[in-house]
């Protein structure tokens, strides 16, 4: 395949996953799974973030970098979104670690970039754990309660939010309160631009040369956060059940959970396939598709089953983050060529390409949605 040609591919797959978004958000209306369920209201519902740039890159930024973006004569404000993982507890022997989804952010700054619909958050950031309405759900928590985590810890939780007032994380804090907690490292930028939008995105691209920068706006994605499109950790547990892990960074998952949500099936095409039970239907009918349209060749078989296939008790991705072959609901079909026909094909069956990410990975795909 020609250079041209990769990356018309590659555009078409771009194109691909932004009408998948578009689809996955209007049409599903609550979970497939078990667990909590998953709270409503959007961004754009709550009309929060409405000037807000989401400006973010693979690794996040250093210090100095949000420094170089702060003090841009083309940035109105800035809100650095510091992200991670809180142990919390879970009470399991032997499997004593909740991995949870976690931002620390400047109360006032981030009150400012959220809006109106966050003027409450500038009084609650200050005096404890701020929970998602959906991690407020799968903690089992109100405010006033205490948010456990391991190690004998506790932090009061002050509030309770709609999901799109924190990005789809399940908790927020005050950078303050967060540095116990090794929220350090900047995962993106909440920027209000001074002028045109595209004069502060030429502008940050000079004042960060090298890193590959993206920028997003509020009507891009359900949330407004930055890294791939793929499922926020809160969506991803409300959805396919939250487990327990002997340590942040370490797995399996709980047997429990294991035996609960994972099956073992032979695929067309694949063959024997451990996924999560409600992933394995959309992963078999994908290649179904892809049998009856004369397509296996387009996927490497052997190389699948080196990689690992669908199931994995990995958990940490080179990013830190949690992989979502934990869940079981993300796939490695290894290519020659990325083929605008497998993309199409996953798509249809809720699977999001990982050509187009930041970092792509043209042999991932992972379920999304509806229509992805």
């Amino acid at each position: 395949m020609t250079a041209r040609g990769r990356a018309l591919v590659i555009l078409t797959g771009l194109a691909v996953f932004v009408a998948g978004w578009a689809v996955f958000v209007s049409r599903w209306s609550g979970p497939v799974g078990q667990g909590a369920g998953v709270a409503g209201a959007h961004a754009a519902d709550l009309d929060a973030f409405r000037d807000e740039l989401v400006v973010w890159a693979p690794g996040g930024f250093s210090d100095p970098e949000v420094g170089k973006v702060r003090d841009s004569t083309r940035v109105a404000a800035i809100s650095a979104v510091r992200t991670g993982l809180l142990a919390a507890a879970s009470g399991r022997r032997g499997y004593g670690v909740i991995p949870v989804e976690a931002m620390a952010v400047d109360a006032n700054a981030y009150t400012g970039a959220a809006g109106r619909p966050g003027r409450k958050l500038a009084d609650m950031l200050p005096k404890g754990a701020v929970l998602s309405r959906t991690g407020a759900k799968l903690r089992k928590l109100k405010p006033g309660g205490r948010l456990r985590l391991a190690g004998g810890r506790t932090v009061s939780v002050s509030g309770v939010v709609d999901d799109a007032l924190l990005g789809g994380y399940e908790v927020a804090l005050d950078r303050n309160l967060a540095r116990p907690y090794g929220l350090q490292r900047t995962a993106y930028l909440l920027v209000k631009p001074r002028g045109p939008v595209d004069g502060l995105q030429r502008e940050l691209r000079r004042l960060l040369k090298g890193r590959r920068l993206r920028f997003l706006t509020p009507g891009d994605r359900p949330f407004v956060r930055g890294g791939d499109g793929v499922l926020p950790l809160a969506q991803v547990k409300a959805r396919f059940g939250e487990f327990a892990v002997p340590g942040l960074g370490r797995g399996p998952p709980n047997p429990a959970w294991r035996r609960a949500n994972l099956v073992t099936r032979k695929l067309p095409i694949l063959g024997p396939v451990r996924c999560h039970r409600l992933v394995i239907g959309d992963l078999g009918r994908a290649m179904a598709d892809l049998e009856r349209q004369a397509l296996r060749g387009l996927v490497d078989l052997g190389a699948f089953r080196r990689q690992g296939g669908c199931w994995s008790s990995a958990l940490l991705r080179a990013d830190g983050t949690l992989s979502r072959h934990a869940w079981g609901i993300a796939v490695e079909l290894p290519v020659t060529t990325p083929d605008e026909r497998l993309i199409r094909i996953m798509a249809r069956h809720g699977f999001t390409w990982g050509g187009t990410f930041a970092r792509p990975d043209a042999a991932h795909f992972e379920w999304v949605g509806q229509g992805a």
